[in-house]
Formats: C-alpha cells, sequence, structure tokens
C-alpha cells in the first residue's frame, strides 16, 4: 500500500532509512513505517499490511488527518564517495531503498536490486506517486535488478544471489529486508573473509566479504514507543544491544550479532 501526505515539516527533514510512527485509529501503539519518499513538501509511506493498525492506516481516505511521529531514527549515510551504489533489498525492504536510491542517483551509479516471492509483489514507480513527486523521476536513471524465488520475472533466485556478482563492482553497499536474508548475507563469509557458498562458476571473489561487512542496513524489527524510551526493540551487537528506533534502524552490516537476533 502506498499513501503520499502532505507533511511540509517532516519532508523537509526525512533522511532516507528514517522512519515514522503512525497512530492507526484506535490502536494503542504507533506503527513505525518507513519514509519511501520525501520531496515538495510530501512525503510517501509504503507499507504491507500485516495487522489490525496497517489494515486501518489501507483504509484512510483522501482528505483525512493523520497523527504523525517524526522523523525518527538514525538514516543511511550519504557518501560523497561517487563509485558504484549497490542497493539489495528483499521484500517491502523496497520502501526506505527508493528513497536512498533517489539521493544517490543524483550524483552516483546506483543499482537496486529488489527480490521477492512473485512477479506481483515486486515494486515500480507508481504513476500516481510521479505525479504527485515529480522528483522521483530520477529513479529511471537506476540500474533496476528484479529477482523472484519462482523465477516468474528476472532472475530467478534471491536478491542476495543476484547482487552478489554487482556488491563485487561496488564502493557502497545498502541493505534492507527480511531477517533470513540478512542471516543468510551474513552466513555466506566466514570469519576469515573467505565465501562458504558459491552460485555456479566463476567462485565469488573473496572481496565481497568486506565489502558486505562494511554495509549499511536497516532492520526490520517491532518496536515500541518508537523513541527510545522502552527497550522492546533492542538487539545484540558487537558493542553492547542497541535500540533499533534511537540508534538505528540503519546499522553497519557487520557490526550486528545476527545469530542472536530473535524474530
Amino acid at each position: 500500500m502506498l499513501l503520499v501526505l502532505d507533511a511540509p515539516e517532516i519532508a523537509s527533514e526525512a533522511q532516507p532509512g528514517q522512519f515514522v510512527m503512525v497512530r492507526c485509529g484506535e490502536q494503542l501503539l504507533r506503527r513505525p513505517i518507513s519514509v519511501h519518499a520525501a520531496f515538495g513538501g510530501k512525503m510517501a509511506l509504503l507499507f504491507r499490511i500485516a495487522g489490525s493498525g496497517t489494515r486501518w492506516l489501507a483504509g484512510v481516505q483522501e482528505g483525512a488527518w493523520l497523527d504523525i511521529l517524526g522523523p525518527l531514527g538514525t538514516g543511511y549515510s550519504l557518501s560523497s564517495d561517487k563509485g558504484r551504489a549497490v542497493l539489495v533489498a528483499g521484500g517491502i525492504g523496497i520502501a526506505p531503498l527508493c528513497f536512498l536510491a533517489a539521493r544517490l542517483a543524483v550524483s552516483s551509479d546506483v543499482v537496486l536490486v529488489h527480490g521477492t516471492r512473485s512477479e506481483s509483489e515486486l515494486y515500480r514507480v507508481p504513476d500516481g506517486l510521479r505525479r504527485l513527486m515529480p522528483e522521483i523521476g530520477v529513479l529511471d536513471g537506476v540500474e533496476w535488478v528484479y529477482v523472484t524465488d519462482d523465477g516468474s520475472v528476472g532472475i530467478c533466485g534471491t536478491a542476495l544471489q543476484a547482487a552478489l556478482p554487482c556488491i563485487e563492482e561496488a564502493v557502497r553497499v545498502y541493505l534492507c529486508g527480511p531477517h533470513a536474508m540478512c542471516l543468510a548475507a551474513n552466513e555466506f563469509v566466514c570469519d576469515e573473509g573467505e565465501i562458504t557458498v558459491q552460485f555456479g562458476t566463476p567462485s565469488i571473489s573473496p572481496g565481497v566479504h568486506e565489502r558486505l561487512m562494511s554495509g549499511e542496513v536497516s532492520l526490520e524489527v517491532r518496536m515500541g514507543c518508537g523513541v527510545g524510551a522502552c527497550y522492546a526493540c533492542s538487539i545484540p551487537t558487537r558493542e553492547g544491544r542497541k535500540k533499533v528506533c534511537k540508534d538505528g534502524p540503519v546499522f553497519r552490516f557487520g557490526d550486528i550479532i545476527w545469530e542472536e537476533i530473535c524474530t
């Protein structure tokens, strides 16, 4: 589902990777939703219906008022390096990465890999979003790589598998997707920096290890308050436990202890 809101204050401050907390009807807790785009005083939210809160949000009519807190959290870093950036999105992880791709595409070579279960779930920039946010047209200059589990369109496999050859040539790597995708990325490399899993020939360069571990990833986790007041979203990192809502949701990939994260 896609919502475009008039939110000039939030839109002017929002950075790729940040999120907002949305009050959904009479639900006690707000719902965290990534900022999908923010241009010209408007903000877009892209989300999947996963429960009563997002189901209520999907039914909001044009002209309605929403109670939103944000922008929140720490977003992706926008390096001044002009080299190739590879963005790896699994499922609804495409939401923050489109915003990031739009910012990076102004001055960098960007490859955006989007993997889903089937063609029906792949993301293509909606015409309505183009009309309301003409700036989003910069995504036309991005190299899109579509991947489906069932091979219904694009490459058959996972987003990570398809992205690995691109990562070999990347200067920067960004990820967002389900825990299973990130855990698989972590398992691709061992402590010595060697690839532990290979797909076809030739084998994947060990240099992928460094690029993945130094890359940035936005986590998809359950949140309570969204502002760091509780520990509902804390995760284990190599520097101790961190709050995803406050210290993240974007972290250095190699700093997270993926095998200890509960989903």
